[in-house]
């Protein structure tokens, strides 16, 4: 009975939330899932540091076979889009560190994937996470978010070995974008 593991990360300065599924005998079982909430006072740095080491210790801990983080957007807000670009990176470079796959993946195609459109609510994927999985307990919106982005990579992973035959998720996959074929492969169940 082998089993893949992955870590589905939502990354942000206030809140970074985070969730592992596993795939056993072609189920989905929820493993764990939780927030990282670093001061919002403290300097960029510290907050910055409590994400990697946070991250760094989930992994430590769980041990997954993959890493999905939700891909940049842009935003009106320039600065709010530059520190979250600070908050992916340090949650990307505490997966790179063990050398696991990092699957950069875009919101609306997780909330495709999961709820069916892209346009989703908050409300909308919480909802569809905990028709997919066993939760046992009460699930924040940042660790719903980090266990869809699991869950559309999981049904992206071809192999049940990342390294012998994952693609990563992100835009830059073979340098195209992705196409309403790409989301359909997500939806075949």
């Amino acid at each position: 009975m082998s089993a893949l593991r992955v870590l589905g990360i939502d990354p942000g300065l206030r809140v970074c939330g985070w969730g592992v599924i596993d795939v056993v005998e072609e189920q989905l079982v929820y493993v764990d899932s939780g927030t990282l909430r670093p001061d919002p006072d403290a300097p960029i740095l510290a907050r910055l540091s409590v994400l990697q080491f946070g991250i760094r210790a989930v992994l430590d801990r769980l041990q997954p076979a993959a890493v999905a983080i939700e891909e940049a957007f842009a935003g009106r807000n320039v600065r709010s889009a530059l520190r979250l670009g600070e908050a992916r990176a340090a949650c990307m470079l505490a997966a790179a560190g063990d050398g696991l796959p990092v699957h950069e993946i875009p919101p609306a195609l997780v909330k495709k994937a999961v709820a069916g459109h892209g346009r989703a609510s908050k409300d909308g994927v919480r909802d569809a996470v905990l028709r997919a999985l066993v939760v046992p307990e009460a699930l924040s919106y940042d660790a719903a978010d980090a266990l869809a982005l699991a869950l559309c990579a999981l049904r992206r992973l071809e192999s049940p070995l990342p390294s012998t035959g994952a693609r990563p998720m992100g835009r830059r996959r073979r340098g195209r974008k992705w196409t309403a074929r790409d989301v359909a492969g997500f939806l075949e169940d």
